[in-house]
């Protein structure tokens, strides 16, 4: 019978050696990106998140507002990413996807902003992961979904900031990321289309 213990763990260790995404997923909870970070994991953890977006609001707030926050970090969470409120994000980002580890991170500043700034970061990194779908899975690099944008002149501020600067690939992908960002039930739709899992 004892062999049985040994077989399942070797069994194991050979399932994580040659499926490096599952040692990576299995590892994420320890990763430094986690540390003062708050994981998103429940319903109660999403409802407190909307409460204090909501200490942020300077206006009134459509309820489909609140509505497209808990079904973005509900889609989200279905596909196998983690949602973090994190001080680890990109200096001048308000919010950031990791598909290294799977990770949504949103800077605990930009919640405070208000519930249509938290809804729009959510949406434009949602797609940002459906990017990543497009392009053949979760640990992939973001790569354009080819979706109608808006001008770039539009978008020129954001496009033009130290983060994108220069790097014409980015300012596509990002381009899409932030049509999408003012429209989270199509990051919805996005997420559910690109990312099958």
């Amino acid at each position: 019978m004892a062999w049985l213990g040994v077989a399942a763990l070797l069994g194991s260790y050979a399932y994580l050696a040659s499926n490096p995404r599952a040692l990576h997923q299995w590892l994420a909870p320890y990763s430094p990106s986690t540390r003062n970070s708050w994981w998103l994991q429940t319903p109660a953890d999403v409802e407190v998140l909307i409460g204090k977006a909501q200490a942020g609001d300077q206006e009134m707030v459509a309820p489909t507002v609140h509505a497209n926050i808990r079904e973005l970090i509900a889609r989200l969470q279905a596909k196998g990413v983690r949602v973090l409120i994190s001080g680890n994000v990109t200096d001048g980002a308000a919010g950031v996807w990791d598909p290294g580890v799977a990770e949504v991170r949103i800077k605990p500043s930009a919640v405070a902003l208000g519930s249509n700034i938290l809804v729009e970061i959510l949406a434009h990194e949602s797609a940002h992961v459906a990017q990543s779908c497009r392009a053949g899975g979760l640990g992939r690099n973001s790569e354009p979904m080819g979706i109608q944008v808006f001008p770039a002149e539009r978008l020129k501020d954001q496009l033009n900031s130290p983060l994108y600067r220069g790097h014409v690939p980015t300012k596509v992908i990002e381009l899409e990321a932030f049509t999408v960002g003012t429209n989270p039930p199509w990051a919805i739709k996005l997420l559910d289309h690109y990312c099958k899992g």
